[in-house]
């Protein structure tokens, strides 16, 4: 059970409602640390993350939130829970690392693995690319992905994002270097696709 109190964690609150179809995009509250670490220790979601070890515990969950709490406080990032819109059930949570002299983000996400193939990540991720590209005026957003990584990738490319190239060996996984891909979106490119109306 977690031991955090939401009045400890004030810089949660600034993540602003976002709202799509399906689904709410919400400030994360102190109480969803037992649903984060119950997905995140689901070995098919720790497996596609780039840092988060395993077995993930309580404790993990609760210094992320913290972290979170503190990387929002002072802008370096913005994290929201994904929930269903109608049952407000937890789906997975979705965020941003702000580089702001460089008026850029990198985009970071995941979901239940038990809520997987049903279109939530890429409705997630396109809704949290119009909050960047509309409300935040961002020039450049990034993202990566494992290179085997095949669902990650499919929900990149639906979203629009140029491949930029890949790292190799760029991360260090259980003891086992991977390559990783990158893509970027900016946002004349963004504008362009809205226009078009591909958002």
């Amino acid at each position: 059970m977690c031991a955090l109190v939401d009045s400890w964690l004030p810089g949660l609150k600034k993540a602003p409602g976002l709202y799509s179809s399906r689904l709410m995009l919400r400030p994360i509250r102190v109480a969803d640390a037992d649903e984060i670490r119950e997905s995140v220790n689901d070995r098919r979601v720790c497996d596609n993350l780039s840092y988060t070890p395993h077995p993930y515990t309580m404790e993990m969950a609760e210094s992320w939130v913290r972290n979170v709490n503190y990387g929002m406080a002072n802008g370096t990032c913005c994290y929201w829970t994904i929930c269903d819109k109608k049952t407000e059930k937890f789906i997975g949570s979705i965020g941003l690392s702000i580089y702001s002299e460089q008026e850029g983000c990198e985009i970071h996400y995941w979901i239940n693995a038990n809520e997987w193939n049903r279109g939530y990540c890429t409705e997630a991720v396109k809704r949290v690319i119009k909050y960047v590209f509309e409300d935040k005026n961002i020039h450049r957003l990034y993202v990566t992905h494992r290179e085997h990584n095949a669902p990650s990738e499919r929900i990149i490319k639906k979203c629009g994002f140029v491949f930029e190239g890949k790292q190799r060996d760029g991360l260090k996984r259980f003891g086992k270097f991977e390559n990783v891909m990158a893509y970027s979106m900016l946002q004349n490119e963004y504008l362009a696709m809205k226009k078009n109306g591909l958002y």
